[in-house]
């Protein structure tokens, strides 16, 4: 099989993880709660914060006599969750924190660099999520490292063990010698490999399209029949949680590295089989009663990079955070990680990004593929506000069996496609009360095309008699704040009451999301007028944006 005959899970069109009416099995966590737990657990954090900056969470992890010691991985965990935390600290524990943060950044920066993969792709999350361009030379370095360091040949192919290289640049000018050895590859080690060329690709680098490739073939190579991933090729190769977690995010990073820029045809691609597998793997199998927080960090970002809220009809962040909130006994791998502090670190991850607002649905329809021509439009939309604006976001793909009241909790619905739409009576009823009750309909015609244009235009006449798309004048705040836009294009919007209401929808009958999907620098342009159409939307409905559906917010309600 050929790369370009894959979809990655994101885009996957069967996967019961679309947020929809289904049964749901844990009910949401007060929000109160959920904060509370995570400021207990930066307490933990910082209890362990040594005069010099380090966060000593686990001793035999950070020094000397352990089996695998890598201080600047110890410390970059704790720093990363401090980071995520911040936005639901408040008083004192926020002060507090956020002079952790910047004493375990100075420590991390002035740190000898480590050779160690752990250490390597932690340290490039957090140095990305603090300032890429401030920390563009580090970054460089570490992304450097894992590059060189993917095992070439042999059964571990792809993949990445506990040691790294230096590039022999990086060993001249610190005088050290290179490892000998770089240990036999595992799927704990490679998912974080595989995080930390991600994040330096966020940060402008470029990784070599063969690091990508090697890495899918050896997942594709060690999937087992079932659908999981064991801990690596010649130990434990049954299929078990933590693992088919790392492994199917790392698989599915891999297949959007190489298949986003890859676009000469605007159409919806296959689904991925392999991820998909992983993905029904994890349906089935994970035990959220079992689940450590190492797998629960997993959890969380496979559920945001896929855009789904569910994973066989179970909301993830309520099971997680029902787990979390109530037993903060927060264990990372068990009875062989006693000291808790580790454990801490990833439940502060998951419960903080759950908390994180979710700004906009894609809107899958049914009985079609045509919604999702551009499968990382959305996706790469909310990574390019997240990061310009260091304020992070979230997405999610929705269907219109959910209620209103669960379609309210996002403040944009996006609808897209190259085909007329077809929606029942009930679906139109549904899109009219979220507009009427305060979201914001987001149309855009894919690639201009004429049936798509027609319809949406039909649609809104039929539900709005007497409205009118009007474009939008140039004196508008959307063409202006908070980034002047250079596109050229037009946009048309739909007051509600005869224009003299709410804009209630906004639409672009030029193609965008083309570009969005592709993503990188030239991206930028068309990456501000969604950039500026959620400005818009945060201003008018202040506190609309909640977080995941776990959350327990009130639905907005807006004139």
């Amino acid at each position: 099989m050929t790369v370009r005959r894959v979809i990655p899970v994101l885009l996957a069109c069967a996967v019961s993880g679309v947020a929809a009416a289904q049964p749901r099995t844990t009910g949401p966590v007060p929000r109160d709660r959920i904060e509370d737990a995570i400021r207990e657990g930066c307490e933990r954090i910082m209890a362990t914060q040594r005069p010099d900056g380090a966060f000593v969470l686990d001793e035999r992890r950070f020094g000397p006599g352990g089996d695998y010691v890598y201080p600047l991985g110890v410390v970059s965990l704790g720093v990363l969750a401090l980071q995520h935390a911040l936005p639901h600290l408040k008083g004192d524990t926020a002060s507090r924190a956020r002079e952790a943060v910047r004493m375990g950044l100075a420590w991390i920066t002035q740190h000898a660099l480590e050779t160690k993969t752990y250490s390597a792709g932690l340290a490039v999350c957090v140095l990305h999520m603090d300032h890429p361009d401030k920390h563009r030379k580090l970054i460089g370095d570490y992304a450097a490292m894992l590059i060189l360091s993917q095992h070439r040949e042999g059964p571990d192919t792809g993949a990445w063990g506990y040691d790294l290289h230096l590039p022999p640049r990086l060993r001249a000018r610190e005088n050290r010698d290179d490892p000998a050895r770089l240990g036999r590859m595992d799927h704990s080690n490679t998912q974080f490999a595989a995080l930390g060329l991600l994040f330096a690709h966020y940060s402008d680098f470029q990784i070599p399209t063969r690091t990508w490739r090697l890495l899918r073939k050896h997942y594709l190579d060690l999937q087992n029949e079932d659908g999981g991933w064991g801990y690596r090729s010649d130990a434990r190769p049954g299929s078990y949680a933590n693992m088919t977690l790392a492994s199917t995010i790392s698989l599915a990073i891999c297949e959007e590295m190489l298949l986003a820029g890859d676009h000469s045809q605007c159409k919806a691609p296959p689904e991925s089989g392999p991820v998909n597998r992983g993905i029904n793997w994890i349906s089935r199998n994970v035990d959220y009663d079992a689940l450590e927080t190492y797998g629960f960090y997993a959890l969380e970002r496979l559920g945001i990079l896929s855009g789904l809220s569910e994973f066989g009809g179970k909301p993830w962040f309520d099971e997680g955070a029902s787990r979390l909130v109530t037993n903060r006994r927060w264990q990372s791998h068990g009875a062989s990680s006693p000291n808790q502090q580790v454990g801490a670190a990833f439940a502060v991850l998951f419960l903080s990004r759950g908390l994180e607002p979710i700004i906009i649905n894609k809107l899958k329809r049914r009985d079609t593929d045509d919604w999702n021509n551009d499968p990382y439009d959305v996706k790469h939309l909310v990574e390019y506000i997240s990061s310009r604006f260091q304020r992070p976001k979230q997405w999610r793909l929705v269907t219109l069996d959910a209620d209103v009241d669960f379609l309210l909790r996002v403040p944009i619905l996006y609808i897209n496609g190259h085909d007329a739409l077809q929606f029942t009576d009930v679906e139109k009823a549904r899109l009219k009360e979220y507009v009427e009750r305060g979201g914001m309909l987001f149309g855009m015609a894919c690639c201009g095309r004429k049936p798509f244009d027609e319809s949406f235009r039909a649609l809104l006449t039929e539900l709005w008699p007497g409205g009118e798309l009007v474009p939008l004048p140039k004196t508008h705040e959307i063409y202006h704040h908070p980034r002047p836009l250079t596109v050229t294009q037009k946009l048309l919007g739909l007051y509600l009451k005869q224009g003299q209401g709410r804009l209630g929808v906004v639409y672009s009958p030029h193609d965008l999301c083309c570009r969005w999907h592709k993503g990188g620098s030239r991206a930028k342009s068309v990456f501000d007028v969604g950039t500026n159409l959620f400005f818009y939307v945060d201003k008018i409905a202040p506190g609309s944006t909640v977080g995941t559906p776990a959350a327990a917010v009130p639905p907005m309600q807006k004139e």
